[in-house]
């Protein structure tokens, strides 16, 4: 077999393309195979529709994966032709995209590395690009797959934060809660970010008025949000936050109770962790506890219910359990506990809709781990737009299509 055709078949070329000549440069640092790629003469290329003879030629030159350790770069005159417009179009290539100096082939290893966990600069690095680059490759496939993706069933939204940075910009994410894909992006956590995200699923499809349930913190502005954009979506309280919140009043209150009594510090977990998780030595010294300081023993106890009448929502859609907490709590006469109370009443809509409909947010609560991951691996993102497209990347279960 010629080398010519042994090169073709590795790179899966086919009639009217074919390989021309192969060259070997060495110098002392490195050797690089150059593969020139020709078509048939008389070939016609196919535009919408129609054949068209050449008009002229292109000199194009691509990066592609090494061939064994030596780098390696495709060539071609690529035809030019000329439409019934008297418009001069280059043809596409079937071993690039429009545009791109690179091959699918090298495109898509780029993305299998990033998608391994490997940071874009490092994958770079690796493949003997810039950083850069490797970030305009996943730009670019992102941006088709977005394109292509259609979200006309989404029915579930789940809402929730995530940071780029410890403590520093912050994003809204919209989770599809069915498909368990992330669909909206938007730079912030106000109305506005709402909004943004909200922009992200539109563009693809989604209708808001088919919208039926939010999944959601107490935000006021993803409240606001979904009070003004989807109007026939109701708002479920995720169980997470709403047993976040309870926790919040426990440790109020052992604040409180610290300054009194020496023998409260340190000891912050033994009152936040679940009591199923405690190990029997913690289970004691929280009885002692308890017993010896009632009121944080009673607000401790009053956690552990609250917990107990949010897991009935599994079982039974009744309001009795929930209703029946909140006066126990309202009656202990503990400030921080009324506050709670009131908090629940003032967002009554969204928890009785929780004991209705048994839903939560915690694929979202996933998501956002998963973006922890993201960040960690590298190092935070100084840029937001790299961010959002990292997300997607990792999380949108995006049909990138790539070549095998």
């Amino acid at each position: 077999m010629r080398t010519e055709e042994l090169f073709g078949i590795a790179l899966g070329l086919q009639a009217p393309w074919m390989i021309d000549r192969t060259e070997l440069s060495m110098n002392e640092s490195k050797k690089v195979l150059h593969i020139y790629i020709k078509h048939l003469p008389g070939t016609r290329f196919l535009y919408e529709g129609s054949l068209y003879p050449v008009y002229d030629h292109q000199e194009r030159t691509w990066r592609h994966l090494n061939f064994f350790e030596h780098e390696c770069y495709l060539h071609a005159a690529v035809p030019r032709i000329r439409n019934d417009q008297g418009q001069v179009l280059l043809v596409d290539v079937p071993w690039a995209s429009p545009g791109s100096s690179f091959t699918l082939l090298f495109e898509a290893y780029a993305a299998l590395l990033v998608e391994g966990g490997m940071p874009c600069t490092k994958a770079g690095r690796y493949m003997g690009i810039s950083g850069k680059r490797v970030w305009t490759i996943l730009r670019k496939m992102v941006g088709y797959a977005l394109a292509e993706q259609p979200l006309e069933d989404v029915k579930h939204l789940g809402v929730d934060e995530t940071s780029s940075k410890k403590g520093h910009h912050y994003f809204t994410i919209f989770t599809d809660v069915k498909e368990r894909k992330v669909v909206g992006v938007g730079q912030g956590r106000d109305q506005a970010a709402f909004e943004q995200a909200l922009v992200d699923l539109e563009v693809r499809g989604a209708e808001p008025k088919k919208i039926k349930l939010v999944t959601m913190d107490m935000s006021q502005a993803y409240i606001a949000g979904v009070c003004k954009h989807l109007p026939k979506a109701k708002i479920v309280f995720d169980r997470f936050h709403l047993e976040q919140g309870m926790n919040s009043v426990v440790d109020e209150v052992r604040k409180a109770e610290t300054k009194k009594y020496m023998e409260l510090k340190k000891t912050k977990y033994l009152w936040l962790k679940n009591q199923s998780r405690l190990n029997h030595q913690q289970q004691q010294q929280v009885e002692l506890l308890a017993n010896a300081y009632p009121t944080i023993g009673q607000v401790y106890r009053l956690k552990e219910q609250f917990k107990q009448v949010l897991n009935q929502a599994s079982e039974s859609s009744l309001l009795k359990p929930i209703n029946l907490w909140m006066k126990l709590a309202w009656d202990s006469g503990i400030e921080p506990v009324r506050r709670f109370v009131n908090l629940l009443k003032d967002h009554w809509y969204g928890i009785k809709t929780y004991f209705r409909y048994c839903v939560t947010n915690g694929y979202a609560e996933r998501v956002n781990l998963k973006i922890q991951e993201i960040k960690r691996v590298a190092r935070g993102y100084r840029n937001p737009h790299n961010f959002i497209l990292m997300i997607y990347f990792h999380l949108g279960k995006l049909q990138l299509n790539l070549p095998t």
